[in-house]
């Protein structure tokens, strides 16, 4: 199962990437699962609390001919590839992880999106479940790159702009060829005070229908996720009392039946 994370910045995207690696893992423990990090600003390995080896975007540019080689499809930059992707997999007991990272200089997502389509195309046949924390930018599915997701959770906090995010998310993804019905709508930072007032709840239920995808989960407002943040302590080891952790475990159970 692919499961793509997208969102715009700052709305907790990799939290939740993060937490559903360790409920995956949890719920399923002899389940192969790999954690890719296609976002270069990302900071899914701390998330984690594992660290990265070299990105991919690392491994394209050392190698010379790495732009020539893909368009090509040069038999000895695929070869290169595969060796460098397996001896750059981060394993852990529970997930291994891969870091994309960024190379062709700055600003350019052309071939780590490219080489994302092939990483995906070879690691799914090894792994059972595949959880990708996508760029903000929305590069991945403009470029057709995870448009074989099983499923595509759309992630925003309560602000009118994640909001618009996730229906500028959702065109691009049905124009890139994934299913409707493999989107869902994950609402994080969702605080108490913010059901109880009528109008807040009005204005929250307006804009989720405005976006037209299936609501799957609201997460609560904790407070412990910023203090984890603050003191660079891995969002993975949130406690197992966490209203956070508990709702993405509810979220992990859907997805993996």
């Amino acid at each position: 199962m692919l499961i793509v994370i997208a969102g715009k910045g700052g709305v907790g995207k990799t939290m939740v990437s993060a937490l559903l690696v360790r409920c995956i893992a949890e719920l399923k423990k002899d389940a192969k699962i790999l954690a890719i990090d296609a976002d270069p600003a990302s900071n899914f390995a701390d998330a984690l609390g594992i660290k990265s080896l070299i990105s991919i975007g690392e491994i394209i540019e050392n190698f010379a001919n790495a732009k020539q080689g893909k368009e090509n499809n040069n038999k000895k930059f695929l070869d290169y590839l595969k060796d460098k992707i397996s001896e750059n997999t981060a394993h852990t007991e529970k997930f291994d992880f891969i870091e994309m990272g960024q190379g062709e200089g700055a600003g350019c997502y052309c071939s780590v999106n490219d080489v994302l389509r092939f990483v995906l195309e070879e690691k799914q046949k090894d792994y059972e479940y595949v959880v990708v924390d996508c760029a903000a930018g929305l590069e991945h599915l403009s470029r057709k790159t995870t448009t074989g997701a099983d499923v595509l959770l759309i992630v925003t906090d309560l602000c009118e702009a994640g909001f618009r995010s996730a229906e500028t998310i959702k065109k691009i993804a049905v124009n890139s060829g994934v299913k409707e019905d493999a989107m869902f709508l994950v609402i994080n930072k969702v605080r108490i005070d913010s059901e109880k007032v009528k109008t807040g709840s009005e204005i929250l239920n307006e804009r989720i229908a405005n976006t037209k995808i299936l609501e799957i989960c609201r997460i609560p407002y904790d407070e412990n996720v910023a203090e984890y943040n603050t003191c660079a302590i891995p969002l993975i080891n949130l406690q197992v009392s966490s209203k956070v952790y508990l709702k993405i475990k509810e979220l992990a159970k859907f997805l993996t039946g």
